[in-house]
């Protein structure tokens, strides 16, 4: 039998198939018949997958978790944005979200063409298809599969709780971030269905319909990497947010040549022969690019910690994703030699359009390193079964690749920007000097300031291309970011000048994006490259309130510490850590405390009970359990879980159960927060406090750092790896300059809103973006 969230799904594809067939019928066959059902349809499936998703969240929300994607994401101890958020946490709830987003785009193209002009009814035509095809992944892989299909023996059982979220996604980040990428993707059928249009047509118009679109997915795709950066920075516990994790890297690779569609698009609209191909094709691919992303997720076969593993759906995707491919290189190729070939005359290397065109080559370059780092060791998986790395360490591969890359972007920047044929020849030379200084400032010796890190173990064994360009100065990168800022900075001042509000805003807008790059790459550089860490940190319970040196000067004191359900207050004496009581006894005294451990070691006491020791991982504590034991009767390792109170009176504290039972504590609670209140000095100067946390659950566990930053845009970073065996270990980083990444993401951000505010015409702007 249908369940209700199945039957929406299948009737949004009754509808969107009814739409699909007016659309059709008027295109092929100029036949109305079906012509007015065709935006009503889009609309009810738009609602239809809308209420599947209000559904879906209705019953994370309730826990209803006879849903199989409910108890697998969800539990009765998560507080409620969790529950709201676990939605999207596995494959079935994020297609859901991908296909409600793209029925919303085709309604809104529903709404404001009302499939007046051809372009319009062929792009909604292939919107719907795409949209079709993406309901089915959705049923194929359900949220609404319920844990009596294909169990009849389940039949009338209720799970009494669910199995609860992955610790890492218990997190603030994680109620944003999924959903930003997810509407970056599905927002990119639009461009990229008017681009193939164009291709078949060669209609005008195909930008303009597609260019809010495109930015909006720029915005979305690039927010959402860099929340994954900073969801990375402050939760996986490793001090970094960019690692060139598979999944990371192939949301980033449709960004990249999305970015390049943008800059092409810029002339485009100026100049309808100018980039005719180019702009279609990068819409194309970015989109080929964002299936591709979603198969990296989804098909297992790419090592991440973000992929969701095999999905029955995977070779679905691969099919589409080679069928978009084919189409568009097929289309693309039948409009290269369509193109009519009028002689123009020779403008040189150094037109605007030569310039624009090698700024596109570079991004589509940096967007192959990318796609060819993740992509060849499967490939040899795949076809050697050969597991094999693209270098020593991964991420030198990617670092040695895009560095030169960007720093001829930067070059080429700062020239396009302020580009002027009566000055061109000024602009040159200044370039050359620029590019010049880059090139020496490769060379001067730093102690580690380097593209690739010498001090670490993979450096000796990297070829010696990798420790050529390896070797290279990370001063090399300043001339051009320099030349780049100045440029950008020139740039604006031309916008401010004009008379017209609308150029100056958008003006504004496209400085602060291209700022924002400057700020990123300055913060990523610096913070990764001079970063001071000090590891193996571990302070005695008993050190509370003491101030002690850790290394180079730099200080730690313990304020305070505690352990606490997620859902619960901190002071909760239920199942707590041996290691609390142990540093301060004296408070557990007249409070009943309820500890879990193993038997260790055990010694009756002659008719007033057995003594027994306990130890969990945080440390081992004395017990004096009712009742005469013995080691055949209470073997070591046997779990206990007891509940008592500390008796006064005694040098090493000793707990007086009152009741015992054999295994782990049956707490409903899945979740446990330990907290560490902390302060940081430098030469016994304070330059940090805060609390850092480490949550244990289902999956493992998941480190909250402290981080303080300072007006330089230095971070003081403390995390902290959970109490263990009487001691608070923790590690410290010094991250210099990494909050101008952030301040970088939030002008992106801006910018492009500012630029998508202002409605560009397609031609008569005087000033290009």
């Amino acid at each position: 039998m249908v369940n209700l969230g199945n039957a929406l799904l299948y009737a949004s594809i009754v509808a969107s198939a009814v739409a699909l067939a007016g659309l059709l019928l008027k295109e092929l066959k100029n036949n109305n018949l079906l012509s007015r059902l065709v935006s009503p349809m889009i609309l009810v499936s738009a609602g239809l997958l809308a209420f599947a998703y209000v559904l879906i969240t209705y019953y994370f929300v309730i826990g209803d978790y006879t849903y199989e994607y409910v108890w697998q994401y969800s539990s009765l101890d998560l507080p409620l944005i969790y529950k709201i958020s676990g939605a999207w946490a596995g494959q079935p709830g994020t297609y859901l979200l991908w296909v409600l987003v793209i029925f919303l785009s085709s309604a809104w193209l529903a709404l404001t063409t009302k499939h007046i002009s051809p372009l319009a009814r062929r792009t909604q035509i292939i919107t719907v298809i795409i949209g079709i095809y993406f309901t089915v992944l959705t049923l194929i892989q359900t949220p609404f599969k319920t844990i009596y299909e294909g169990r009849p023996d389940l039949l009338g059982y209720v799970p009494a709780d669910g199995s609860g979220l992955n610790t890492l996604l218990v997190n603030f980040w994680m109620i944003v971030h999924p959903p930003l990428m997810f509407i970056g993707y599905a927002a990119m059928t639009i461009p990229f269905a008017a681009a193939i249009v164009y291709l078949i047509t060669k209609e005008d118009g195909w930008e303009e319909l597609s260019r809010q679109w495109a930015r909006f997915t720029w915005l979305f795709l690039g927010m959402g990497i860099a929340v994954g950066g900073v969801w990375a920075y402050m939760v996986l516990g490793w001090g970094g947010f960019w690692a060139w994790d598979p999944v990371e890297t192939a949301s980033f690779i449709p960004w990249l040549t999305l970015t390049g569609y943008l800059h092409a698009t810029a002339l485009h609209r100026k100049n309808k022969r100018t980039f005719s191909i180019a702009a279609p094709i990068l819409a194309a691919v970015s989109f080929i690019l964002v299936v591709y992303a979603a198969i990296v997720v989804r098909s297992g076969l790419f090592n991440s910690v973000h992929a969701f593993g095999e999905a029955s759906t995977g070779t679905l995707l691969i099919m589409s994703l080679l069928v978009t491919t084919l189409v568009s290189v097929a289309l693309g190729m039948r409009r290269y030699f369509e193109e009519p070939q009028t002689p123009e005359e020779d403008p040189g290397f150094w037109s605007k359009t030569n310039l624009f065109f090698v700024t596109l080559l570079l991004f589509v370059i940096l967007a192959f390193v990318s796609f060819w780092g993740i992509t060849y060791p499967v490939f040899i998986q795949l076809t050697q079964g050969l597991k094999v790395n693209v270098a020593s360490d991964t991420k030198n591969f990617f670092n040695v690749w895009s560095y030169p890359f960007t720093i001829v972007l930067l070059l080429a920047l700062g020239f396009c920007l302020n580009y002027k044929e009566s000055n061109k020849e000024q602009q040159k030379q200044t370039l050359f000097i620029v590019a010049a200084l880059s090139v020496i400032f490769m060379l001067p010796r730093t102690e580690n300031f380097y593209v690739l890190n010498h001090s670490s173990p993979f450096w000796v064994r990297e070829p010696a291309i990798y420790k050529l360009i390896g070797n290279i100065s990370v001063l090399s990168i300043f001339p051009s970011l320099l030349y780049a800022t100045y440029s950008i900075i020139s740039y604006l001042r031309g916008y401010l000048q004009a008379a017209n509000q609308r150029v100056r805003i958008k003006g504004i807008g496209i400085t602060m994006v291209h700022i924002a790059v400057i700020l990123t790459l300055f913060g990523a550089i610096v913070s990764s490259t001079l970063d001071n860490k000090i590891e193996g940190i571990n302070i005695p319970l008993e050190a509370k309130g003491q101030m002690l040196d850790i290394s180079n000067g730099y200080s730690v004191k313990i304020l305070d510490y505690s352990t606490r359900s997620l859902t619960g207050n901190s002071d909760s004496n239920s199942g707590i850590r041996i290691s609390e009581v142990l540093a301060d006894p004296s408070s557990y005294e007249n409070n009943s405390v309820k500890i879990s451990g193993k038997v260790t070691n055990l010694r009756s006491l002659e008719g007033h009970g057995t003594l027994v020791e306990l130890v969990d991982n945080s440390g081992s504590i004395r017990v004096v359990i009712p009742g005469n034991y013995t080691e055949s009767t209470l073997p070591r390792d046997t779990p206990l879980t007891v509940t008592g109170t500390v008796m006064a009176g005694f040098q090493q504290p000793i707990l007086s159960a009152t009741d015992v039972t054999e295994g782990e504590s049956t707490s409903s609670d899945k979740y446990r927060v330990q907290s560490v209140q902390l302060e940081v000095y430098q030469n016994n100067k304070k330059i940090g406090s805060g609390t850092a946390e480490y949550l244990e659950g289902k999956g493992g566990s998941g480190t909250f750092p402290m981080v303080e930053s300072s007006i330089t845009g230095t971070d003081v970073y403390v995390i902290f790896q959970g109490m263990s065996s009487g001691f608070i270990p923790l590690t410290m980083q010094i991250k210099p300059a990494i909050n101008f990444a952030w301040v970088g993401i939030i002008l992106f951000a801006v910018g492009i809103i500012l630029i998508m505010a202002v409605k560009t015409k397609s031609k008569g702007d005087s000033k290009g973006d």
